[in-house]
């Protein structure tokens, strides 16, 4: 079969790739409420078992941060393989934004997942744990870069201001009418790398 689908006894396509069973979780979250969705209720839109599901995520969380990990790896190459001579900064002002890799097809997937973690009690519970894996490939950039060390107050700030850019852009973006974030997250690491000016 050329397609990561097969087709159950009832008729119904049968998702079994991972990542289409993300967005078919996502579009059900968007459609129900994220805490009114089970995984019983995702495995049956899926048109798969409950255990088949758990094999692929083993919670809701994880189908909201399903490219985490990839975009992850991602940013800690680009950041080795970034030039010596380059600006630490404005290496991470373009790396950074440029992980998030969704098609036209997919945006919808990212505002779903942004509005979700926005509208929770303190701005990202379900997922600030991932954001550790990109904050230590920035850490070790800017230790790497800089003669700054990971308990420097430069360094903290930087890294907060950093993500805070980022999450604040894409925050803006999913309660906004424009089609893709990259233009409001393009000003957003523009502000950190220039600093903020009311001129």
């Amino acid at each position: 079969m050329t397609e990561l689908q097969k087709t159950n006894r009832g008729g119904r396509p049968r998702v079994t790739d991972k990542p289409a069973i993300a967005a078919v979780g996502l579009r059900l979250f968007a459609d129900r409420g994220y805490d009114s969705v089970t995984m019983a209720d995702i495995a049956d839109a899926c048109g798969i078992g409950r255990s088949t599901l758990l094999r692929y995520f083993a919670a809701k969380a994880d189908i909201l941060w399903d490219r985490a990990a990839d975009e992850a790896t991602a940013l800690a190459e680009k950041l080795r393989t970034a030039p010596q001579s380059a600006d630490p900064i404005a290496v991470l002002c373009t790396e950074l934004p440029a992980i998030l890799t969704y098609l036209d097809s997919e945006i919808d997937l990212l505002r779903t997942q942004v509005s979700i973690i926005a509208e929770s009690s303190n701005g990202w519970p379900l997922g600030s744990t991932r954001f550790n894996t990109w904050g230590s490939a920035v850490i070790e950039f800017i230790t790497d870069r800089t003669h700054h060390s990971s308990d420097d107050l430069f360094t903290k700030l930087l890294v907060q201001n950093l993500f805070n850019a980022g999450w604040t852009a894409l925050t803006v973006w999913a309660e906004s009418n424009e089609a893709r974030p990259d233009r409001l997250l393009e000003e957003a690491f523009a502000l950190v790398r220039n600093g903020f000016t009311t001129t």
